[in-house]
């Protein structure tokens, strides 16, 4: 009932009537929505699923954390594509209007246009997306039932600061790649989940900078693997499709209608990526003890040789072999080792503190 309503206001949205604005297609879903008691997509049945929420309370590796992007991309698949449609469609829609070019065929534009449209996506179309996204991944780690209507206008309160973070991390990169390739590849890495910072702690756009950049810091190899896979699997069908077949001349009706529905897909899918990896540094970030196993030294609550694998509590704990890293202890019914993060500086002196005096108490 509910995704019939949804799929109209898509084709509303697509035909050109109505104002092809991101407010009004929200205001309208919200309208449909209070007139039907759920969405009929299953959402409790995912939040209850035990193989969903660990996903954002849990560190996962690239390919663990990409595999976890698909499952909920597959789950909510209805939900994202139309909160990507929301936007990217009226915003095709309009610079086809304006413009007499498609995605595919904006190699004719002038050097001002390009920049405007670039700017445009910057400011506007990935920002607003990755907020809505993170937004409806967030309900989904607090055991809620997400909704279009609520997402969506949350997403659009927290578009202006979502924006200028987003505009100002995107222009210290490309400043960075311009005079030296390696401080643009380093700012890409600290800012990679500078919109879901900006878009969920709600404190600036100067502190999502910061914050995003204290998340990403001695995660850089594990952010840099999981953007290189998902940059891959989403470039591949630009490629592809715009090339291989239409070519980057080609304004005809094909292509630009394979341009938005391709771009619909990835642009979700990327802010979907996005939204996990933002969680994912939450959880390599919470490092606090975990409560000591009764009979365990409760000067060594980081070392995993403390326990046995039967009574470890689930949480982070320091690699003997390599300190200056930390392993995380958890997972489902059986417990195991997975993630890895760089160790605050407090601990690795408290655990070394801690070894030399039990290695003295030896002797």
């Amino acid at each position: 009932m509910f995704d019939a309503r949804a799929r109209h206001l898509f084709e509303l949205v697509s035909s050109g009537q109505g104002h092809l604005t991101p407010l009004w297609f929200a205001t309208k879903l919200r309208n449909a929505e209070a007139a039907t008691p759920r969405f009929d997509i299953g959402f409790a049945r995912v939040v209850s699923d035990d193989q969903a929420i660990p996903l954002m309370s849990e560190p996962r590796s690239a390919p663990r954390l990409l595999a976890g992007t698909f499952e909920l991309y597959r789950r909510y698949s209805l939900l994202f594509l139309v909160l990507a449609a929301a936007v990217i469609v009226p915003y095709e829609l309009i610079v086809l209007a304006t413009t007499g070019n498609g995605t595919f065929s904006r190699a004719d534009l002038s050097a001002g246009a390009w920049l405007f449209l670039t700017l445009a996506n910057w400011a506007l179309v990935t920002p607003l997306v990755s907020a809505l996204h993170v937004h409806a991944v967030s309900e989904v780690s607090k055991g809620q039932e997400p909704r279009i209507g609520s997402v969506a206008l949350q997403g659009l309160r927290v578009l202006p600061v979502v924006a200028a973070a987003s505009v100002a991390a995107w222009l210290g990169i490309v400043v960075g790649f311009f005079f030296l390739i390696i401080p643009g590849v380093i700012l890409l890495l600290r800012w990679a989940v500078v919109a879901q910072a900006a878009a969920i702690e709600r404190e600036g756009w100067l502190p999502a900078l910061r914050r995003s950049g204290d998340l990403a810091n001695g995660s850089y190899m594990h952010i840099a693997i999981f953007l290189f896979m998902v940059g891959v699997l989403t470039g591949a069908p630009f490629f592809i499709v715009g090339h291989a077949f239409f070519g980057s001349h080609d304004s005809g009706a094909a292509p630009f209608l394979s341009a938005v529905v391709i771009r619909v897909l990835t642009a979700s899918f990327t802010a979907l990526a996005g939204a996990l990896l933002y969680y994912d540094l939450l959880a390599r970030e919470d490092v606090e003890p975990q409560p000591v196993a009764a009979g365990a030294s409760p000067r060594e609550p980081f070392d995993p040789r403390s326990y046995t694998d039967l009574d470890r509590p689930k949480g982070w704990y320091v690699d003997p072999a390599s300190p200056h890293r930390m392993k995380h202890w958890g997972g489902s019914d059986q417990p195991e080792w997975t993630g890895d993060t760089r160790t605050p500086r407090k601990i690795r002196r408290a655990w070394h503190a801690e070894n030399a005096e039990g290695q003295s108490r030896q002797r």
